[in-house]
Order: C-alpha cells, then sequence, then structure tokens
C-alpha cells in the first residue's frame, strides 16, 4: 500500500517511501479556454519528486485528463526525471479512460519507441512530438509511462513532481502490473494525490493560424500594425486582437478589430512595449500567437520656427524703408496743407 513520507529534511521535497512502489503522473494543467502551451512546471519547486519505478513493482504510472469541449488534438508532452544514474528503458502511450472502473479502455490510441534515461542523476526532459491523437469532447484519457513492454529493472528513478490540484480535470494514477500489458484495460487502477512537473500541447481542431504582425508606424502614445493570416481554421476571420505588453512598469494595452490595420492606443511614450497578435474565426476558435514586435512609442517633435534667409532679410529690409519712407511723406504731405 502506497503512504506518504513526510519525515524530510524539507518541507517542499515531495518524497514517498522507497520500500513500496510508487507512481508517475502526466499532470496537464489544460486551460479550456486556449487549449495549448499546458505546463505544470513553473508549479514545481525543483526538488520536489515522486519515486519507485519498474519491474517487478510499479510498472505503469499515469495521468488522466479531460478532453475539452471543442474538437482537439494531442500534439506533444514531456516530464522531467532524475533517473539516480540508471538506465531505464520505458515506452509512453495514450488509451481512453473508464472513470466508472478507474482503467484504461479500447484500443491502443499511441505507443512511443523505446526510450531509455541516461545514466546520471539529475532532472533531464523525456517525451514525445509530432502527435496527431484525437481528443472528443468531453472523454476521459490517460497519459502513462511503463516498462512492461521493456521490463526496465525496479529503480530508484525520481520524478519531478508538484502537488495536487495543478490540473483539476483528472487524476494521477498507477498499477503494480508487471509486465502484465493486459492489466491496462482489465485491472482496476489505483491514485494518488500527487501530479508531475510537466508539459503538454493540447491544440483545437480547426483553429486559426497564428497572424504575422508588422509595425507601420509609432505616433503619441499609439502603435500601428498590419496584420496577415494564412489560414482562418474551420471558419472564416472574425477578429485580430492586439496585446501590448510594458518591458517596464507602465501599464499594458490592446485592441482588436476585424481587419488590418489596428491602432493600439494609451501607450507610454517612450516606454519600449512587446506586441503579439492572435485571430479568432467565427467558430470561436482563437489561434497561437504571432511573432513579437517590439515598438516604442513618442511624441511628434515641435516644428522648429523658419530662421529667415539672407535674401529674405534683405526683402524685409527694403520692405521696411519702403514703408518708412511712405509714411514720412505722408507726414509732409499733412504739413503743406496746414
Amino acid at each position: 500500500m502506497l503512504s506518504w513520507f513526510s519525515a524530510l529534511p524539507s518541507c517542499s521535497i515531495s518524497g514517498w517511501a522507497r520500500a513500496t512502489p510508487l507512481a508517475l503522473s502526466f499532470a496537464l494543467a489544460t486551460s479550456m479556454a486556449s487549449a495549448q502551451s499546458i505546463d505544470t512546471v513553473p508549479d514545481w519547486d525543483g526538488i520536489g519528486f515522486i519515486s519507485s519505478f519498474g519491474v517487478p513493482n510499479t510498472a505503469t504510472y499515469g495521468q488522466t485528463i479531460t478532453a475539452p469541449a471543442t474538437p482537439a488534438m494531442l500534439r506533444a508532452f514531456d516530464v522531467r526525471i532524475n533517473p539516480q544514474g540508471a538506465e531505464i528503458p520505458f515506452k509512453f502511450y495514450v488509451y481512453e479512460w473508464d472513470p466508472t472502473s478507474d482503467r484504461a479502455t479500447g484500443g491502443q490510441l499511441y505507443a512511443s519507441s523505446v526510450q531509455t534515461t541516461e545514466a546520471v542523476s539529475q532532472f533531464q526532459t523525456y517525451g514525445v512530438s509530432g502527435l496527431s491523437i484525437t481528443l472528443e469532447p468531453g472523454k476521459q484519457y490517460v497519459l502513462f509511462a511503463s516498462v512492461s513492454e521493456t521490463s526496465g529493472s525496479d529503480s530508484n528513478a525520481r520524478w519531478a513532481s508538484v502537488g495536487d490540484g495543478s490540473y483539476a480535470g483528472g487524476r494521477f494514477v498507477f498499477t503494480n502490473n508487471g509486465t502484465n500489458v493486459s492489466a491496462w484495460t482489465s485491472g482496476t487502477w489505483s491514485n494518488i494525490a500527487r501530479d508531475l512537473a510537466f508539459t503538454a500541447d493540447i491544440q483545437y481542431v480547426g483553429q486559426p493560424a497564428a497572424p504575422n504582425l508588422t509595425a507601420a508606424s509609432v505616433g503619441d502614445g499609439q502603435a500601428r500594425f498590419e496584420l496577415s493570416l494564412s489560414d482562418s481554421g474551420s471558419a472564416p476571420l472574425q477578429q485580430y486582437s492586439i496585446s501590448c505588453e510594458s518591458q517596464g512598469d507602465a501599464v499594458g494595452a490592446s485592441a482588436s478589430g476585424a481587419s488590418s490595420p489596428l491602432v493600439v492606443t494609451g501607450l507610454t511614450n517612450g516606454t519600449s512595449y512587446d506586441c503579439t497578435a492572435t485571430a479568432t474565426n467565427t467558430d470561436g476558435l482563437t489561434g497561437p500567437e504571432s511573432n513579437v514586435v517590439t515598438v516604442t512609442p513618442k511624441a511628434a517633435p515641435v516644428a522648429p520656427k523658419p530662421v529667415p534667409t539672407l535674401s529674405q532679410w534683405g526683402i524685409l529690409l527694403v520692405s521696411g524703408v519702403l514703408a518708412a519712407m511712405a509714411m514720412l511723406g505722408m507726414a509732409r504731405t499733412g504739413r503743406r496743407r496746414g
């Protein structure tokens, strides 16, 4: 039976008793709004872990997830492992999950090639990319690692761990199935209240591409941008959104509109801003961020007063002399008449 080992030198270290087989979690802190750039690593303190992995003890560790309400695809995921100097062969897998019976179900959706940890004693990143695994809305899935098909011997490998709750749509699960791969779909899995430091890429199906963003001009407290889009996804473009974040203490600003160009106002002159853009289509799907464009707004310079040229000074002098002579002539005429 798994037990929490709390007698540790630092309260921030999440350890487990070595004598008991323990589990690995793929904690997906997925955002239902963006469904991309999933990352629990910022929650990791750099030292927290759970350990023990291999045959004959706990051969399979994983995390269940709930698919977004909009059709999406799993593109990549990874974890941080400290193999404690051991070379451990293992594979990554993806199955659909049955939350009623607490087990994997259906056919295998993905199995990676064999990966082997390096014989080092520090945390490294292991994962898979280039995936195209369809996630049906509302269904649950389990992402896991196992040595059941590689006969990786029991080791004290450490898996970077974060506190429970990093991902609210699923839970950490494991099974002491040894080399029996059929137990993944026939036996009940167990769970513990921990998640792993983990990143993943889940993208909506039909979302727009990232727009191309260029700065057209800058002015007094504002910047003007040109945007273009190669693919609006499953539906026509609805709007662009630009967000400018200050490199200093100034408040950021944003703007949105249905077409290019767009002007972002409310910027502080002399402050640099990093600006990015996204595109949203009429299906309500927002794509990834564009390239970053840095702008520094500034007030228009005050136009200097023109200085007369030498010829202009001459014209002014002659004009003044003629005006004076005319006035003098008028004065003399007035005296004769008197």
